[in-house]
């Protein structure tokens, strides 16, 4: 029920909720989201363009280091993680920019546009090599 409604608030921002699995460290971290329902219905609210920050930062994260699933989020005592895999980054770069649009949010579009077209290029690329 939790996943189900947090998607529903993130408007359909596409995330997979897994186990973490122990890999080697890097740098990036996932944001941390409370574990209990009540709590992250309040922090999604109150948060939602930070969440959405979080979403672009992971998708560009992922690009730089060429990985086809990144993790977005954790949650505050658990091993459950939210991924995000590369076949959703362009819907979910779509969905943040109307997310932008719709709150005036217009200084963070130009990052998302820019990240989509990072995205256009390396699909392209990768299209063209199957070929």
């Amino acid at each position: 029920m939790t996943f189900f409604c947090f998607c529903i608030l993130l408007s359909s921002i596409y995330l997979c909720m897994t186990k973490k699995i122990k890999t080697k460290k890097v740098v990036y971290t996932p944001y941390v989201l409370p574990s209990n329902f009540k709590e992250m219905n309040s922090f999604i609210i109150n948060n939602k363009t930070t969440m959405t920050e979080q979403v672009v930062t992971s998708i560009e994260y992922a690009l730089e280091k060429n990985l086809q699933v990144v993790e977005v989020f954790k949650f505050k005592s658990s091993d459950f993680v939210i991924t995000l895999s590369y076949d959703h980054f362009k819907h979910n770069l779509e969905n943040v920019y109307k997310y932008y649009i719709e709150t005036e949010k217009y200084e963070l579009c130009k990052r998302v546009k820019s990240l989509e077209n990072k995205l256009n290029v390396i699909t392209y690329k990768l299209n063209a090599h199957e070929k």
